[in-house]
């Protein structure tokens, strides 16, 4: 008898114990990223992952309910569609991963969009202006950058409402990222009576242009429209130059503006569009909270890691609306909302320049 009263009393004993053990447990949002983390865009990768990263752990401890944490989880595509469908169904497999966010890239995006489609994956906030996020892509996605064709009829405004370049050629990254903006360039052209030159392309991840060169450098082209990661870009700005050329460059934000800037050795005039205000001069909450904890983190401060460090503040902000249970139809509507209402995240979208619900801003090289 005596002891089977102190096997119960274990027994209760161990389920008390479990039960707070349970109870005290919090709650972890899982949420995965496949970035480029090796290979030539992985400046573009390491600076999204850092950002998001540097948010998500301040968010942890000062501003989520001990109860309600969040895992990132970040994997390295090299900016390779078929890595990134891998990376995705490792991450809905074995970790049973809430959300995407910050993703990079269009042909990445592109890739997983029927992954996405059947798990009914929320697909937040990622690096590309892809057009068919903003047409009824079939699954949860929200996206806080303008799209590629306001991007493009930024860059045609600016050379052809501006600077009066008549003659402009497109040099394209041949995959579906240069797809996009080659459709969406032609609109924005095609807007102001205009047909482009010339387009010359060249291989995803090499710095292959010098055939492209040749090509435009065979018409009378005056400006040039380009699209691609940094590498090449530079490579070609700067062979162009030595080639004879000296007109006008714009290209994407998907670029890197800095590491684009760094790596231009030949005089050349640059502009690029953003898609958010300068990270070094903008100001408000969001900016000043950036500036200090990179700071404290001696972390560089980039267009990419800010863009990474406002996904991660609007998604935190959203999640105060959602619980686990509900998350996936909850928190897409909730970023909505957040995007539309909170102050700190309006006075960010505001500065410089607001127009429509995605503004466009500008960077530029002149010398």
């Amino acid at each position: 008898m005596l002891k089977s009263r102190l096997k119960s009393a274990l027994i209760s004993g161990l389920f008390l114990l479990s039960s707070v053990i349970y109870a005290q447990t919090p709650e972890r949002i899982k949420l995965g990223m496949s970035v480029a983390l090796s290979g030539p865009a992985s400046h573009i990768g390491m600076q999204l992952k850092g950002g998001h990263q540097l948010y998500f752990e301040y968010a942890n401890e000062h501003v989520l309910d001990e109860k309600a944490q969040l895992d990132l989880l970040v994997l390295d595509d090299g900016y390779e569609p078929n890595r990134t469908v891998d990376n995705i169904h490792y991450l809905i497999q074995h970790h049973k991963i809430h959300a995407l966010i910050g993703n990079m890239g269009t042909p990445t995006a592109h890739a997983i969009k029927d992954i996405l489609k059947r798990h009914q994956l929320p697909f937040l906030m990622p690096y590309t202006g892809a057009n068919f996020l903003y047409n009824n892509p079939q699954f949860p996605t929200y996206t806080l950058r303008p799209s590629y064709l306001e991007e493009a009829q930024e860059q045609i405004k600016y050379l052809v409402d501006e600077l009066g370049h008549k003659k402009i050629a497109l040099f394209i990254q041949a995959d579906e990222f240069g797809l996009t903006l080659e459709q969406s360039h032609r609109q924005a052209l095609r807007d102001k009576n205009i047909e482009p030159v010339v387009i010359a392309r060249f291989r995803r991840n090499t710095n292959a242009v010098a055939r492209a060169l040749t090509q435009i450098l065979l018409t009378d082209t005056t400006a040039i429209a380009m699209i691609g990661t940094y590498e090449p870009l530079a490579a070609f700005i700067n062979q162009a130059y030595r080639a004879g050329f000296r007109g006008t460059y714009t290209s994407v934000s998907f670029v890197s503006s800095g590491a684009l800037f760094d790596n231009i050795i030949a005089p050349a005039q640059v502009m690029v569009t953003e898609v958010l205000p300068n990270p070094n001069t903008c100001k408000g909450q969001v900016c000043a909270l950036y500036r200090r904890l990179s700071a404290d983190k001696k972390g560089a401060i980039s267009y990419q890691s800010f863009e990474g460090f406002v996904n991660a503040f609007v998604f935190v902000e959203a999640l105060k609306h959602c619980d686990v249970e509900t998350f996936s139809k909850c928190i897409v509507p909730a970023i909505k909302k957040e995007r539309s209402t909170n102050p700190a995240i309006q006075a960010l979208f505001k500065q410089q320049k607001s127009r429509a619900e995605h503004p466009v801003y500008r960077s530029y090289l002149k010398y």
